[in-house]
């Protein structure tokens, strides 16, 4: 009826056209909400045409012409609903829209102004994601209970606050508890969704964390294929359907298809470029799906993309930006680089008491060889000081030119492998168990072809891959007699894969000479030594020579093998 008015130029009812508006919002038509919220506040609308419309603006990435109508309605505040809404709206522009930190301290400071305890605690609500946005945790925390303990706080207040509940806990690993405080969300939709459709934001951030960090690959399916993507994708809602995209492109690289994550990771770099949120995050997860598939300079190019996009005021995404640094080191042949970020990133998790982030961090350094590595840590659980008796300069230990961390007075060693199973009474879910079995077994082969089973049974393909491909490298090493068997079961594990490349897989695929390669591979499709050696030129007894070489260094014994050990090496 509404949009009906507008285009015959009937539009008079301020009242009809701010509920249309509202009702668009809440569906994510960011361009309709705009467009009726624009004509309710010409048409006479007040405070309430005034606070909408700059919320929408927000979200259209016009962050400048919100703050404007913002301040437009400044003088019409005359009770302490108006007040708390003024200044959330001024805060969210303000903080996510033009990036100003100081938008969280002005938030505590005018909060004592609204003196009713419900409408104050839709203030804290906003003050408190602000601090978990910029890593304020414990303040974050404080604040949400109280707003989830006060009967008088609107739902929408209480929704925020698990929001920022769920998204902490997931952090630190306690899968169960962040579950249960998503659900609650859920659960209260239908009461918030029109006063505050944009919560759905800070749900889906705390969803996607948390599956993510469970290597939850059905979940992550569901999240995306939800109603809110569909709605956000038809309504232009940018920063929801971009986020989105990050979320599919970080199942699709644990699944080991690197070009699906690629692609997902581009089209969520295109919906935020002109975001202040998550372009940081979307560049990161492009630059770890480039590293991936092998590309050094397009992960280099992602990362300094990643570093020009991100915000402070963003800092709780830290660990994936983190991780995916360390992968861009690993991909440019720097692996000494790629386990000294890790190292630091893994102390800097535990300090922060992100279990759950710090369970990957260390599962990386499993992937990269790592397992007995040493990591340091004071009796008391705090940092251990380097030789001066301070931390490093940001923080972190030290990792020496033997490839091992400082240690400090009073500090107990751990390896870490160790450290993940100590962390599977921490982190919730069998994924964490999964890494802590893959840390311990690294010296065995038989045992990491166990783990890749196991992964590869979750769909975790990455990890499978890189497990399978220890195990490969074990077993060929001793000359078990296992190793045709754990390079037939890498090449069936690759074969399931897109493009990959780690530094485990590449020590799995022993370098062979370009006329090795192509020996290997007529041979490996059934050609005759014959035949094979009329077609280069070369006596029998030369190819002969190329493919006992081949055998030796793929660790198989003949013909019937070649297939997979090439197909091991992602070779056709």
């Amino acid at each position: 009826m509404a949009v009906w008015r507008l285009d015959s130029g009937t539009a008079q009812d301020s009242h009809l056209l701010l509920e249309a508006a509202a009702q668009a919002f809440s569906r994510f038509n960011v361009h309709l909400a705009a467009r009726l919220a624009r004509a309710a506040l010409e048409t006479g609308g007040d405070f309430e045409a005034g606070e909408l419309l700059a919320t929408i603006l927000m979200f259209s990435e016009q962050p400048d012409a919100a703050l404007s109508v913002v301040e437009s309605v400044r003088d019409e505040i005359d009770s302490d609903q108006r007040r708390s809404r003024w200044l959330t709206v001024r805060g969210l522009v303000s903080y996510w829209g033009l990036g100003r930190e100081s938008a969280v301290h002005d938030l505590a400071k005018e909060s004592p102004t609204v003196t009713d305890s419900g409408h104050r605690a839709r203030v804290q609500a906003f003050e408190a994601i602000m601090r978990l946005h910029r890593r304020d945790s414990a303040e974050a925390l404080r604040l949400s209970r109280e707003i989830i303990d006060r009967p008088a706080a609107p739902v929408a207040a209480r929704a925020l606050a698990q929001c920022v509940v769920a998204h902490l806990a997931a952090a630190q690993g306690k899968l169960t508890r962040s579950a249960r405080a998503i659900a609650g969300v859920v659960a209260d939709a239908p009461q918030w969704r029109v006063e505050m459709p944009y919560l759905q934001l800070a749900l889906e951030l705390a969803r996607g964390t948390r599956l993510t960090i469970a290597g939850d690959l059905e979940g992550i399916d569901a999240l995306v294929a939800d109603e809110f993507a569909d709605l956000a994708d038809a309504g232009d809602f940018r920063l929801g359907s971009g986020y989105l995209s990050v979320i599919r492109a970080q199942g699709a690289r644990l699944r080991g298809q690197s070009a699906e994550a690629l692609r997902g990771s581009l089209q969520a770099c295109a919906a935020l470029a002109t975001s202040r949120v998550f372009a940081g995050l979307a560049h990161a997860e492009r630059a770890y799906a480039a590293a991936l598939r092998g590309d050094a300079s397009e992960s280099a190019a992602a990362l300094a993309d990643s570093d020009r996009t991100q915000t402070r005021g963003m800092a709780v995404l830290y660990p994936w930006r983190e991780q995916a640094r360390a992968w861009v080191a690993a991909c440019a042949g720097d692996v000494e680089v790629a386990i000294k970020l890790l190292s630091d990133l893994a102390t800097r998790l535990r300090a922060d008491g992100f279990a759950g982030h710090e369970a990957l961090a260390l599962h990386d350094l499993v992937r990269l060889g790592c397992a007995n590595l040493p990591v340091t840590w004071a009796a008391d659980g705090s940092l251990s000081p380097g030789p001066d008796g301070s931390p490093g300069k940001d923080g972190s230990l030290s990792l020496g030119a033997d490839g091992s961390l400082s240690l400090g007075a009073g500090a107990e060693p751990q390896t870490v492998a160790q450290r993940l199973s100590e962390l599977t009474g921490v982190v919730d879910g069998p994924l964490v168990e999964l890494m802590a079995l893959h840390g311990r077994a690294t010296a065995d082969g038989a045992e990491l072809m166990t783990v890749a089973d196991a992964f590869a049974r979750r769909g975790l393909l990455l990890y499978a891959a890189d497990a399978a491909a220890m195990a490969a490298l074990r077993l060929r090493t001793t000359k078990s007699p296992l190793a045709p068997e754990a390079s037939a079961h890498l090449g069936d594990l690759l074969g399931r894969c897109d493009t990959l490349h780690t530094p485990a897989l590449r020590a799995a695929r022993p370098p062979l000479t370009e006329r090795e390669r192509e020996v290997a591979r007529l041979a490996a499709a059934g050609v005759a030594s014959k035949q094979i050696a009329e077609q280069l030129f070369l006596s029998a007894r030369t190819v002969e020579n190329h493919l006992q070489r081949v055998y030796r260094k793929l660790g198989i014994t003949n013909r019937s093998e070649l297939s997979h050990a090439l197909q091991a090496r992602a070779e056709p």
